[in-house]
């Protein structure tokens, strides 16, 4: 363990802090013993002398086991409280055990957080409990709120205020219950497992869809910041896709399925699957009579959406390479895709044929939209003499004045629309804690949402024009 000044940014004092993983460590906000716990150990250090740290270790008394800890709090009179992977919670006095409270929960304690008449506790088990003095007061139950039968609803953080305990979930859910009336409101919730790759933006309304690795589709609307519908289906989901009239939300799945659903209730209406491998981007043509799918296994697919989505044509890109992203042109006649070997392609939907001179005759054609990493519209995102590494997705506006760019550091760029020239001037923001998988605009510009793929987390961007 470490001890720094953070406003000098040195380190005080260093010691090796234990032999097994340390899980959490704070400082004592009376006394500044510092506690860490662990697997198998808890310790209180002091620093003393010449910034050198004393440890000692805790005091179970005579028929005292060691525990896993797994978090630690604080009550007003210093005294420390512990939760611990069987399910108790300790009560410290200096390193002496004072008080445990047995099968506090149903398997580990994750979640510890004091008031002035006691503590709140959090578990796997998906109950908070509020105790005053040594006994449970009440209990809130999460552990029925759980959207998908594959995610258990578990405990992570919790934190009392006036009244109030916001908590944590593993499943990416905050609630914040009122402790007088025993309610509970859903603050915000995304996907809980896995990653998150798939968005799109409804063509007419202010609302998005969402897919996720943790098999489920998620309808958002953007007023009030909060999932409207949740499906859960057989399969991880990489990409979505709104019908032109926003009436069908299709999926591309990881198993290389794909679903239509209604976008209301998102009730199936058909699947087809003829590839084994990841969907890896889908949309409709602007007149809604096609659907096009590209899989990483390197074969574009275009369905009739018209006649129970009849699959009536295939055709393959180079060989070994799989397909990223699509675009239609905006007389639905043309699609142009990227592949895995960095090629920028242009085809003919109607004949289901590559247009090898695409680039003569294409790249200045008028797409719907612009979700292609490579193609001479977004050339200049490339540093100079190199290939634009590190982006994930970009997006036009509707206005098609601007372009956001989305990279694996975390970052979301805006530039102006075309951007062909290397150099050219944008704007960053940061939020996401690692890759930005996907971002799109709202239908009329207001908003740019964003979705990471491994915090899985949902941003949703104002979006001010200059």
């Amino acid at each position: 363990i470490a001890v720094w000044d953070w406003r000098k940014g040195q380190k005080l004092a260093t010691a090796p802090g234990h032999t097994e993983k340390i899980f959490e460590i704070r400082f004592n906000p009376v006394d500044d013993v510092i506690v860490t716990c662990g697997v198998r150990h808890i310790k209180f250090w002091t620093l003393v002398g010449d910034n050198q740290l004393r440890s000692k270790k805790g005091v179970y008394g005579q028929e005292g086991v060691a525990q896993t800890m797994l978090c630690v709090a604080f009550t007003d009179a210093g005294l420390a409280l512990t939760g611990a992977q069987s399910g108790d919670v300790f009560l410290w006095k200096g390193a002496h055990l004072e008080w445990q409270f047995e099968e506090a929960h149903t398997g580990p304690v994750f979640a510890l957080s004091t008031y002035p008449d006691g503590f709140v506790s959090g578990g796997k088990d998906g109950r908070v409990r509020l105790w005053s003095g040594l006994d449970p007061v009440k209990v809130f139950d999460f552990s029925t709120t759980a959207v998908a039968s594959t995610v258990s609803t578990r405990i992570r953080s919790a934190c009392w205020r006036d009244g109030h305990v916001l908590v944590g979930t593993m499943s990416n859910e905050i609630f914040e219950v009122d402790e007088r009336t025993m309610t509970q409101r859903l603050v915000v919730q995304s996907h809980a497992q896995s990653e998150v790759w798939g968005l799109d933006t409804h063509p007419l309304q202010s609302m998005f869809v969402t897919g996720g690795e943790d098999k489920t589709i998620r309808v958002y609307k953007v007023a009030s910041r909060k999932p409207s519908m949740v499906r859960e289906i057989e399969d991880p989901v990489k990409a979505v896709a709104y019908s032109p009239d926003g009436m069908f939300v299709a999926a591309g799945l990881t198993t290389g399925k794909v679903k239509v659903m209604e976008h209301k209730r998102l009730e199936e209406i058909c699947s087809r699957q003829v590839r084994d491998q990841a969907i890896t981007d889908l949309k409709y043509s602007p007149d809604g009579r096609f659907l096009a799918t590209c899989c990483l296994d390197g074969a574009l697919d275009i369905y009739d959406a018209l006649v129970e989505y009849e699959l009536i044509g295939t055709v393959n890109t180079s060989p070994g390479a799989g397909l990223s992203h699509l675009d239609w042109s905006q007389d639905s006649l043309y699609i142009q895709t990227d592949n895995t070997d960095r090629d920028h392609q242009y085809w003919d939907a109607t004949a289901v044929t590559e247009k090898t001179d695409g680039e003569e005759t294409l790249s200045r054609t008028e797409w719907h939209t612009w979700t292609c990493l490579y193609g001479w519209s977004v050339q200049g995102l490339a540093p100079r003499m190199s290939e634009p590494v590190g982006l994930t997705a970009v997006a036009r506006s509707h206005k098609r004045d601007v372009l956001a760019v989305a990279n694996d550091f975390g970052l979301v760029r805006l530039f102006r629309f075309p951007c062909p020239y290397v150099g050219s001037k944008h704007k960053r923001y940061a939020g996401h804690s690692s890759l930005v998988s996907n971002c799109k605009f709202t239908y009329d510009d207001k908003y740019l949402i964003s979705v990471g793929a491994m915090d899985r987390c949902i941003f949703q961007w104002e979006h001010v024009a200059d």
